[in-house]
């Protein structure tokens, strides 16, 4: 992200996401960057700085302060701390079959990154894509809490396969259905094109034996993309999930059902059309 104000903003939101995908309310930030003053113009750090903290006041957060280090390839974060009822932790495991699988943001942001890396994707579509990465979980947390939540993460550097057997283990099975799945569309003509995030290639190598597909087609791929602030993936009692809907709407949530739980096979993510 070349916009420092909008790196800040979404560097905030990513790492607020942890908090909020455990069901807990985030309450205080510390800052955490590297940057070289040598390098780079003092207005550069400001601008990201303020990005930050528009997306910390933005989610009722303290700003405590920070630590900083003298680096030449700048990085930024936070750690945040929240607090949550010890009874009420949302856990990434825990579903149960029969549970319907949603999501709450698209796919593909690692591949329209590598887009803008390349200088291939529109300015409309950066800053539909930028909205959404620097969007935060916080309302989508507080329609999974209204409901009877089994399990919870979010989706991020490990891509929806990688986390999603997190939330199974070795215990359940799980299937998924292209058809439901929610993604950029700029992200299938990247894909054609060969704009493909390396994080994706090493996702599929790790996570592909957990997959069970027909084919190996685009859906195949985005499955694997690793996410930048992606949204919350949660098990729904499926009894729950009226109330879950009309809670999300009235909230303005966006969210995909895009599959259920399964007793088996154990382990594994089945992909279906």
């Amino acid at each position: 992200m070349d916009d420092p104000y909008w790196f800040g903003q979404i560097a905030a939101a990513n790492a607020l996401s942890d908090i909020y995908a455990m069901g807990a309310a985030p309450k205080t930030a510390l800052n955490l960057v590297c940057f070289s003053l040598k390098k780079f113009d003092i207005a550069v750090l400001k601008e990201i700085i303020r990005g930050g903290a528009d997306k910390i006041r933005e989610a009722g957060v303290s700003l405590l302060g920070g630590h900083s280090v003298d680096d030449e390839e700048i990085k930024y974060g936070l750690s945040v701390t929240g607090v949550v009822h010890p009874r009420r932790v949302i856990l990434n495991q825990g579903a149960l079959p029969g549970d319907v699988l949603i999501l709450t943001k698209p796919l593909g942001t690692g591949i329209l990154n590598t887009g803008i890396k390349g200088k291939v994707l529109s300015e409309g579509s950066i800053r539909k894509l930028v909205g959404i990465m620097a969007q935060l979980n916080r309302k989508a947390s507080e329609a999974m809490l209204s409901v009877n939540t089994h399990a919870g993460t979010d989706v991020t550097g490990f891509g929806l396969v990688g986390h999603l057997k997190e939330m199974i283990g070795e215990s359940i099975g799980v299937e998924m259905f292209k058809n439901k799945i929610p993604y950029f569309t700029e992200a299938v003509d990247l894909v054609k094109s060969g704009f493909v995030p390396g994080g994706l290639y090493r996702n599929r190598d790790f996570y592909k034996g957990y997959v069970v597909s027909e084919a190996e087609d685009f859906f195949y791929d985005i499955i694997f993309d690793p996410q930048t602030s992606g949204g919350l993936l949660f098990a729904v009692a499926p009894e729950d999930l009226p109330v879950f809907e009309k809670n999300a709407a009235d909230l303005g949530v966006d969210y995909w059902v895009i599959g259920k739980f399964l007793s088996g096979p154990k382990g594994k993510i089945i992909l279906n059309p």
